[in-house]
Formats: structure tokens, sequence, C-alpha cells
């Protein structure tokens, strides 16, 4: 991946980066493949409850947890965008500020168009003065 340029480029690199990463990391596949929640010994429960299912049981357990890890990643970010919008907090690049919220429904409208297909807006960064 090579480095974005603008805060603009930095911004959409950032959410496209929570949108990738959600499925990449996580137990959703692991357990839904494998049937495998995680190798950690504190998890070995879990993979033992994950046993007892059957192939489709394990499918529906593996969707939950995407849709689990999805949602909090949501949540999050709409509570950035709170911030944001209310309390005077923002993002920067390099010092200028960084534009959010392309969808008009927050970062986490950016989040979940993108994860869906949305494309980003053709818009450009407004140059400097």
């Amino acid at each position: 991946m090579s480095a974005p340029q603008t805060a603009l480029n930095v911004y959409q690199a950032i959410i496209d980066e929570f949108v990738g990463k959600t499925r990449l990391y996580g137990s959703s596949s692991s357990v839904g493949e494998c049937g495998v929640f995680s190798k950690a010994p504190d998890h070995a429960k879990y993979n033992e409850f994950i046993e007892t299912l059957n192939p489709t049981q394990r499918l529906i357990l593996s969707e939950m947890l995407q849709e689990e890890r999805d949602d909090a990643i949501h949540d999050l970010l709409a509570s950035l965008s709170g911030w944001i919008d209310c309390q005077d907090v923002g993002l920067t690049y390099q010092g200028k500020p960084m534009p959010v919220d392309l969808s008009g429904m927050g970062l986490h409208g950016d989040y979940v168009g993108r994860r869906d297909g949305w494309e980003w807006p053709s818009e450009r960064e407004p140059e400097d003065p």
C-alpha cells in the first residue's frame, strides 16, 4: 500500500483499513472454517463449546461474532463522531484538518457504507489558500 498524501486520502485509508481488518482479524472466520475460537489456553472452554456444534450452528455463531465485531467498530466510530460534532474534537494529518463524515452519516456511516460497497465521493480536497 502506498502512503496516502493528503488528509482526505488518510481518512479514507483509515476507514478502509477498519473495514478490511474487521474481516481479517477476529475469531469469526476461524470459528466458521476450523471450529476454533482461539488457541489461547484461556479460551479452551470456548473451543470445547464450539466442538459441540454442528457445521450449520458454527456458521451461525461465526456470523454472530462478525456482526458483533462490526457493531463494536460502528459504535466506537459513532461515539467519536459525537465528540467531533459536539465537543470540538478534530482529526488532523500533518497539521491539517482531516475531512470526516463523507457519507453525511458520521464516521460510522462512512464505515458501514464502505463495508457495504459504497464508493467514496469523487470530491476533491480543498486547496490550501
